[in-house]
């Protein structure tokens, strides 16, 4: 039987934070696009790169918050958050506190929002809940197993106990163990991997800093500029200084290409390889980088 939990009205905030986010990020868009370049358009922009990032990971809230069910059978209560399934085996339920009278160790975080009683807590009676609830924990349901507990909070709690008393009632017939079921990419072993993290993290950061040094320099430098020079050390092509630009996007370019690739090779374990395209990505950078700096000394 499926579940629905307790009506949350506080989720409807997701998706007007996200469309508040977006209009945030048209007008710094139409500020960028309006002023000369210069280090408060790098600083409008990356402001703009974070509500992004902020956008992302809103999304991933509220859909887990209008997804949020509760699927029960004889062998699992299954709780539905996104696009993850975290399974409780029947079998391992060892006790069930109705409304327990226990009061979380810390309160919810920023990063919890729209929906702060979804988070892992901690409470001196129970230890780790993970909780999946959309009332505070004193009014949930907790299920306490050998691991992990979980705490619940369906709309009809008496007919959820009823329906969960008559699925153990009949009994197992199939072994489940307790599991975290989520999309296949986010269980891959790179996202371990602190040294390939390091290096993506490292060629991206690169990047930045070209594209910073460029605006906050651009303002003061000449509007033409030498690009190119011969062996005795002259300047033989005189350009616009916005041909400048052209070094951190050939930085962008190959960060995100040799990026995408060693993933490719990590994953179809080559992961040598993987390692050879990120330092190329780095080596790349600090060539452009030299010639950058090199450039804007003129």
């Amino acid at each position: 039987m499926t579940f629905k939990p307790c009506p949350y009205p506080g989720r409807w905030y997701g998706p007007l934070a996200m469309l508040a986010l977006i209009g945030l990020d048209v007008v710094l868009l139409r500020a960028i696009l309006d002023r000369p370049v210069d280090g408060v358009s790098f600083v409008l922009a990356l402001i703009m790169l974070a509500t992004v990032l902020g956008i992302v990971y809103l999304g991933y809230r509220t859909l887990g918050a209008f997804t949020l069910e509760y699927w029960v059978d004889r062998n699992a209560i299954t709780i539905v958050w996104g696009v993850t399934r975290q399974i409780v085996p029947m079998g391992q339920i060892e006790r069930i506190v109705v409304s327990p009278q226990a009061v979380p160790l810390e309160g919810p975080a920023p990063w919890h929002w729209p929906v702060p009683d979804r988070r892992r807590l901690f409470t001196e009676p129970f230890g780790t809940v993970n909780a999946y609830g959309t009332r505070p924990l004193s009014e949930q349901i907790v299920l306490v197993t050998p691991g992990e507990n979980y705490s619940l909070s369906p709309a009809d709690p008496q007919r959820f106990l009823a329906s969960l008393q008559d699925r153990f009632a009949l009994g197992q017939n199939r072994i489940l163990e307790a599991e975290l079921k989520r999309p296949p990419v986010w269980t891959w072993p790179l996202w371990r991997d602190r040294a390939a993290l390091f290096l993506m993290a490292a060629g991206l950061l690169g990047v930045l800093i070209m594209f910073a040094a460029l605006a906050f320099r651009y303002p003061g430098l000449s509007s033409d500029l030498p690009m190119h020079f011969d062996v005795a050390g002259l300047p033989d092509r005189i350009a616009p200084k916005s041909e400048l630009f052209m070094l951190p996007v050939i930085g962008l370019v190959v960060w995100v290409l040799n990026t995408g690739m060693g993933v490719w090779l990590y994953r179809h374990v080559q992961r040598g390889g993987a390692y050879l395209l990120w330092f190329g990505a780095l080596a790349v950078q600090g060539i452009a980088g030299l010639a950058l700096f090199n450039l804007m000394r003129w």
